[in-house]
């Protein structure tokens, strides 16, 4: 039997790639430009902005579905669903994904105080903790990782592994990933304005390829890929590592040195298995 991730790599290989990132580009950049357009006229829109940012937010799902659908049948698209069903693996990725993102953000903050910065405001037990669930449930459903991971790791990734060697597949999707989240960097409703543009693409890199990591060692499962999707945005807020929330852009950038020192060990010990695996 061939290996799922063999499998899905030959699957996407119907599915142009290119088609889908244009349809995945256009229509959320389409969606988010009244967005644009209100927040440098300042003209009022009728809707709230959150809703077409969240709206422009399902275009890599959508699209994905529907190409697949299209070009793969139904049969396509129940493979690719059911990807998302992909959850009994070791309880020891459950744990990678949905901690390992507070541990990295928790050391930061250590060496950020260590190095001198303010001890950020943790009140034990305060409304901040006993909401991370709810968010967390709210930040997977609407907030990304529902809308987004059907198509960057359903489809995307397959797709760049079926041309590309590792870790080139992972640097080009976390690429396409970082400028596709472009536009939100200028409307100010979206959780991406107040990052600076530069320190969020040296972060997002090699989170991608600590997902793709993920999706593979859990036996291509698109659930483990949304929880630590969902992870790392939800844990992002009461740990408080943005600049804003910090006060300082120490904490933020000490994640991204950590992130890539994870991404740098796995793509690393994948060379080696893969040495090994070939001798």
């Amino acid at each position: 039997m061939q290996p799922t991730s063999l499998r899905s790599a030959k699957a996407s290989q119907s599915i142009p790639l290119g088609a889908y990132l244009l349809l995945t580009f256009g229509s959320a950049w389409l969606v988010w430009l009244p967005l644009l357009v209100a927040e440098y006229t300042s003209h009022p829109l009728p809707v709230p902005s959150i809703a077409l940012i969240m709206l422009g937010s399902f275009a890599p799902t959508l699209t994905a579905l529907f190409l697949t659908w299209r070009c793969a049948g139904r049969s396509g698209l129940h493979r690719l669903l059911g990807r998302a069903l992909v959850w009994r693996v070791s309880p020891i990725w459950y744990g990678i994904v949905l901690f390992g993102p507070a541990l990295v953000m928790l050391l930061a903050t250590g060496g950020h105080v260590l190095l001198g910065g303010a001890v950020p405001d943790y009140v034990p037990f305060g409304p901040r903790w006993l909401l991370v669930p709810i968010n967390f449930v709210l930040v997977l459903l609407i907030g990304g990782p529902l809308g987004e991971e059907f198509g960057w790791r359903g489809l995307a990734l397959p797709a760049l592994e079926a041309r590309f060697r590792p870790p080139w597949d992972s640097l080009i999707l976390g690429l396409i990933w970082t400028i596709w989240h472009l536009p939100l960097f200028f409307i100010s409703a979206s959780a991406q304005h107040s990052l600076p543009f530069g320190l969020y693409a040296l972060l997002t890199i090699p989170l991608t390829i600590l997902i793709t990591w993920v999706y593979h060692g859990s036996g291509d499962s698109l659930l483990l890929v949304m929880l630590v999707h969902a992870a790392v945005n939800t844990w992002s807020g009461p740990l408080q590592i943005s600049p804003e929330a910090a006060g300082s852009s120490r904490p933020f950038i000490l994640v991204v040195i950590l992130t890539w020192a994870a991404a740098l060990l796995v793509a690393g010990l994948g060379r080696v298995r893969t040495h090994q695996a070939a001798d």
